[in-house]
């Protein structure tokens, strides 16, 4: 029987039989899932100065990584393997993006960022990096963050993360 699932980090609804292992719209593990019962708004909480300005750092990084890899797919052939992969690396990035605007209550900005490097070999070694980066970014604000709320959210988006950097991995490696 299908039911309505809703992800505790995005708020996306789903339908299916059951959870999915990760959320198809943010990457959140099948744990955030929830049926819609039981679903709670993880933006809805206090948050302090310092993780105010978490937030905005993580914001950015958010923002410029949609911006790149919508670049890149858009330089890849329409439809081909890496345009998939970038626009929904895209995708991913900018649903982050729009759960940190909702948890600071502001509009999303213009998601502008950096080009591309030219080649996919290239591209995929700046995801790689840009994914460690967010990662141990990301790492660092869960240690420090107070907020429950935050602290579940910076677990799904390093979980998240470390599937892209891991997918950018594979792609390198398959170019050797």
């Amino acid at each position: 029987m299908v039911k309505l699932y809703v992800c505790k980090v995005c708020g996306e609804p789903y339908l299916g039989e059951e959870a999915p292992n990760d959320c198809p719209f943010c990457g959140s593990p099948k744990n955030y899932m929830r049926s819609f019962e039981e679903y709670a708004e993880l933006w809805d909480t206090k948050l302090s100065e310092q993780e105010k300005k978490g937030l905005k750092e993580t914001l950015n990084l958010e923002i410029n990584a949609t911006a790149y890899y919508l670049n890149v797919s858009k330089q890849s052939k329409r439809y081909s393997k890496n345009n998939r992969l970038f626009k929904q690396l895209a995708r991913v990035e900018q649903e982050h993006a729009n759960i940190v605007a909702k948890f600071l209550n502001i509009k999303l900005p213009e998601i502008k960022g950096e080009e591309t490097r030219g080649s996919l070999e290239k591209d995929l070694e700046r995801t790689k990096i840009l994914e460690v980066e967010a990662i141990k970014k990301y790492q660092e604000l869960f240690q420090s963050s107070q907020s429950p709320n935050l602290k579940n959210f910076y677990l799904a988006l390093i979980h998240a993360e470390k599937g892209h950097r891991d997918i950018s991995i594979e792609e390198l490696e398959s170019l050797q």
